[in-house]
């Protein structure tokens, strides 16, 4: 290679680092963009996996790329199943579409098997989405909750996944002003978190950090870890609640709507979670193995309503449940849920298995992606994340990132 090629080449590779970097924070802030952006990435990975041999090598023929490449494939395939056999109906087809976005993972992974990125030049390129994070809380500060383009939970914990990014980026940064920035990105991704006001976010936060924590005791036989894990959430989640305004507002918020619930005003926030849900294990029990498909639990809210058992203003909230395993099993069953759990959970399956040591860096992005998956995990729990297409975009990034790193160090390994 030519001094220019190699310059061109280098080039190149920064700017996909921006593109990339940047990717999660204006997903959600500029309208199109992560559409756009999501849709270039997987072009330039199938010409990547066109133009390079050894892409195609380890794609099709190293199993663990093959295991990554087939399970997000596999849940597409079911929702096509489940709208062909038992929803045909426009609104499933929407959701079919949304989906399909899940398959640009594939060559996504590609592209960073090409890229060869180090993994501290990747982990710190996510500072540029807290960067952005921090300029747009600077510009619409005071404007009530920051959400973006999306709701704010999912605002919230897209900057909570770009704040674990960053803590990870700063983490392996030697030179001062890179530090510096991870740094900022970090302060900027942890502002928007905490100004989006999301609640669900907070509680998978803390529940990722304690099933790390529970982690390295288990595997290293301490107990210390997780108690000092523990003690360190614990006094993180005293702290926040008491002193970080927006938080002590949504927990107040949130002890109040129960209150009110259990004296029989259903229609609060938590009340109406709560309605969502009972409606969705209704759907659950009328087709437990296949599931109604996607208008399942829609045609049982709109149904309620007509019944005079709901009140009108639940048909804003008859698209999904605010939970993803109740809209899953709902709509594509046990089978669904069965591939849904695989996807999140394969790349933690790998990332928590012993490995011979390794650099440094290695160990905090393999930390650092099991904590963000972990996250996902517990996000499901209080809203839908499959439903909106940023957020699957958002999951997709992560998901090749992950295949990305365990593919490479698993191959390291065998050298």
């Amino acid at each position: 290679m030519t001094p220019v090629q190699s310059g061109l080449a280098s080039t190149l590779k920064y700017l996909l680092l921006i593109v990339i970097g940047t990717f999660p924070a204006l997903s959600v802030i500029v309208d199109g963009y992560g559409s756009a952006l999501w849709y270039l990435l997987g072009l330039v990975g199938i010409v990547s996996f066109a133009i390079s041999a050894n892409v195609r090598e380890r794609l099709c023929f190293e199993p663990k790329a093959l295991l990554f490449v087939a399970t997000p494939f596999l849940f597409f395939v079911w929702s096509i199943i489940i709208y062909w056999l038992v929803d045909p109906s426009d609104f499933a087809k929407s959701r079919v579409e949304r989906h399909a976005l899940l398959l640009i993972s594939i060559p996504v992974i590609a592209l960073l098997f090409h890229a060869r990125f180090r993994s501290k030049d990747l982990l710190l390129s996510f500072s540029l989405s807290g960067l952005v994070f921090l300029g747009y809380w600077i510009v619409h500060d005071g404007e009530g909750r920051l959400d973006g383009l999306v709701h704010a939970i999912h605002f919230g914990n897209i900057a909570l996944i770009t704040l674990i990014l960053c803590v990870g980026g700063l983490l392996t940064q030697s030179k001062r002003h890179w530090y510096v920035i991870a740094a900022a990105g970090s302060v900027g991704a942890l502002i928007a978190f905490m100004e989006s006001g999301s609640r669900g976010g907070l509680v998978a936060l803390f529940l990722a950090l304690l099933a790390v924590g529970f982690w390295f005791s288990v595997t290293r036989n301490q107990i210390r870890y997780f108690v000092i894990t523990l003690a360190l959430v614990a006094s993180a989640a005293i702290v926040s609640v008491k002193y970080v305004d927006p938080i002590s507002e949504r927990y107040e918020l949130t002890l109040s709507e129960l209150d009110k619930f259990s004296e029989g005003q259903l229609y609060t926030s938590m009340g109406m979670r709560l309605l969502m849900w009972d409606a969705a294990l209704n759907v659950i029990t009328e087709a437990p193995v296949i599931g109604s498909g996607f208008s399942g639990y829609r045609t049982e809210i709109l149904t309620r309503i007509s019944e005079g058992h709901l009140k009108p203003l639940m048909s804003d909230f008859s698209s999904e449940p605010h939970n993803q395993y109740l809209y899953q099993l709902a709509s594509h069953g046990l089978i669904g849920l069965f591939l849904l759990l695989l996807m999140l959970t394969l790349p933690l399956f790998y990332l928590a298995t012993p490995r011979p040591v390794s650099h440094r860096n290695h160990h905090i992005l393999r930390v650092t992606l099991a904590v963000i998956f972990l996250s996902f995990i517990f996000f499901g729990l209080t809203i839908t994340l499959f439903d909106q297409r940023r957020v699957i975009q958002n999951y997709g990034l992560y998901y090749a990132i992950a295949a990305w790193f365990i593919c490479n160090t698993h191959r390291k390994n065998l050298n």
